[in-house]
């Protein structure tokens, strides 16, 4: 989703691609789910991906983020235990949530990245709006999305706290060109 932000961005006219690789230490992906008694505030540590763009062409951006998705953490271990297991996230069998780009729509500052969400083992194409300040070697983007976690087949529910089906998640990705 980082690279996502890269697109907007109107930079150099060079025709060589640019290759931004996201800095995990620097950037952040969080998610917030409701429930009836105690919502779920989290983030993941562990991600990675690049963002490949011509500057003079900035619609042609490849972007991929992959994140770790055992590295789920709430400040609760027992959620996290929850939250990794087939209930939920199912980490054993679906260790990683990718996302690819497929397309890129840009307007200055701002852009939309169409891509595809693989999670829980479900692909999806999904549209991501991107804030992206860019220069020749750094990349900040950031934005924020509802995932419906029963398009995902995500779909525990608990009789006594009842989950809601959007989950909204956030990011900062901070990249730079190696």
């Amino acid at each position: 989703m980082l690279a996502l932000a890269v697109l907007a961005w109107a930079g150099p006219t060079a025709a060589d691609p640019l290759r931004f690789r996201i800095q995990p230490e620097a950037s952040e992906i969080t998610f917030r789910a409701t429930s009836r008694l105690m919502n779920a505030d989290g983030h993941f540590a562990r991600l990675s991906g690049d963002v490949v763009v011509d500057p003079a062409v900035i619609t042609g951006a490849r972007i991929t983020l992959t994140i770790d998705a055992a590295s789920l953490d709430t400040g609760i271990e027992m959620r996290d235990r929850h939250l990794r297991s087939a209930d939920f996230f199912e980490v054993e069998r679906f260790p990683t949530i990718v996302f690819q780009s497929v397309r890129v729509e840009s307007a200055g500052r701002r852009a939309t990245v169409v891509g595809r969400l693989t999670l829980h083992g479900v692909t999806r194409e999904i549209a991501v709006p991107v804030d992206v300040q860019a220069t020749n070697t750094a990349l900040v983007a950031s934005g924020e999305i509802i995932v419906n976690r029963g398009e995902y087949a995500m779909n525990y529910n608990s009789f006594l706290n009842p989950i809601g089906n959007e989950v909204r998640v956030g990011f900062t990705f901070r990249a730079r060109v190696p």
